[in-house]
């Protein structure tokens, strides 16, 4: 049975993958996330059979769930695509102790635990879609627990790419910028976020659409526009330079 996973697929660009993942002529497609209601949703939206897996990827119990239901199916898992994620605005030490370790798990944990459940179940051609973002490559003043979350994935990605290279999988990473969901209101729950920061919106579904591209063509990194292709090279050899421009949106120098 040909299968994709989705991690976050309830909003956002998980569930934009989703749609994407529709037309790839699969078997079923796994949709994760711990909003059941959504996600029936979803699969209401879609051709494709959809199993809905309604679990919180912070707690250590869903992925016990999840391994005794690979183990009890004959899966080929076609599509990894690990979604799942948030970040908080604020000075490191004035987040929520709770909101910081639910980054970690999240961003971090979850994303490795769910990859290593399912690479066994993967064969040649098999796809790995990680989303990371272009603040990997760059220490962000007031975001720094997110942006470190997304310089391990960056960083995870680059070795597990040589790792499974002779297997004939894929891993792509998905390094965008600002993306018009939900994630810039629940990042700035936790502090006042200028609004010149979230310049140079990108729209999930080009995001999306692109990122599928570039991993059906076995592509090591997704990133889109202009903007965030001179950020990315400016962060990766000026990053005193990157850091101080991005503090300056706050109105700091």
């Amino acid at each position: 049975m040909k299968i994709a996973i989705v991690t976050g697929a309830s909003s956002g660009m998980g569930e934009e993958f989703c749609h994407h993942l529709d037309r790839k002529d699969l078997d079923e497609i796994w949709l994760i996330a711990r909003r059941a209601d959504r996600l029936e949703s979803i699969s209401e939206t879609l051709s494709t059979h959809c199993r809905i897996l309604p679990l919180d990827l912070t707690q250590r119990g869903s992925f016990d769930i999840l391994k005794k239901k690979f183990d009890s199916s004959d899966i080929n898992v076609r599509y990894l695509i690990n979604c799942a994620g948030f970040g908080k605005f604020g000075n490191t030490w004035e987040i929520p102790d709770s909101e910081t370790r639910g980054m970690i798990d999240l961003n971090i944990s979850a994303l490795v635990e769910i990859t290593n459940i399912c690479i066994p179940h993967m064969s040649e051609g098999s796809r790995i879609i990680q989303l990371c973002s272009a603040s990997a490559y760059i220490s962000l003043y007031k975001l720094n627990v997110y942006a470190s979350t997304k310089a391990f994935v960056k960083s995870f990605c680059n070795g597990l790419r040589k790792e499974v290279e002779c297997m004939g999988i894929t891993v792509t990473e998905v390094s965008p910028g600002w993306v018009d969901t939900d994630f810039i209101s629940i990042s700035k729950e936790t502090d006042e976020v200028p609004d010149r920061v979230f310049k140079h919106l990108l729209r999930k579904e080009d995001v999306v659409a692109k990122a599928m591209r570039d991993a059906d063509r076995g592509r090591g990194r997704s990133v889109i526009g202009m903007f965030y292709k001179v950020q990315i090279t400016m962060s990766t050899h000026f990053p005193r330079l990157a850091t101080n421009v991005w503090k300056s949106y706050f109105g700091h120098n």
